[in-house]
């Protein structure tokens, strides 16, 4: 007799170099620095190897950029979730307006979706506020709190 496999619920946040930098104040964040290519073709392997599917939250604004579209796919070929971690990615994010919320989970859908082919799930991060639960509502999102991994 085979045990049951045991369920979680796993995900990944990919807070990218410069977003790091930007919070810290370091110069050249501007630039957007990167170690997606780097951290996601690992984390996919590791993740194969152990046959499980995770959500992958990934940052609109990185998302944007051509450099990135080819590792964020792979994400999306590999049967993984793709959450949206706004466009920005500001840990002030539970600071913005219920207006300013939808904005970034907008611009961040549509660079996701453009980039991975698939229509992101989840809210920003862990900016959780009543803003951010109307913005959500607004946009028709699913807050990331009732979200969780595809398997």
């Amino acid at each position: 007799m085979q045990e049951p496999k045991l369920l979680a619920s796993l995900s990944l946040d990919l807070d990218n170099q410069w977003s790091y930098m930007k919070t810290h104040g370091d110069p050249g964040w501007e630039s957007l620095p990167s170690y997606l290519n780097i951290v996601i073709p690992r984390v996919l392997q590791l993740l194969k190897d152990r046959g499980l599917t995770i959500t992958f939250f990934v940052v609109g604004l990185d998302a944007e950029q051509d450099r990135n579209h080819d590792v964020l796919l792979s994400i999306a070929a590999a049967g993984h979730e793709i959450g949206n971690h706004s466009f920005h990615h500001e840990p002030w994010l539970h600071l913005y307006s219920q207006e300013q919320l939808a904005t970034e989970i907008e611009k961040a859908e549509g660079s996701i979706e453009r980039a991975t082919g698939r229509r992101p799930i989840g809210s920003p991060g862990s900016a959780t506020s009543t803003a951010t639960s109307f913005a959500c509502a607004a946009t028709g999102t699913t807050p990331r709190a009732a979200s969780g991994g595809t398997r």
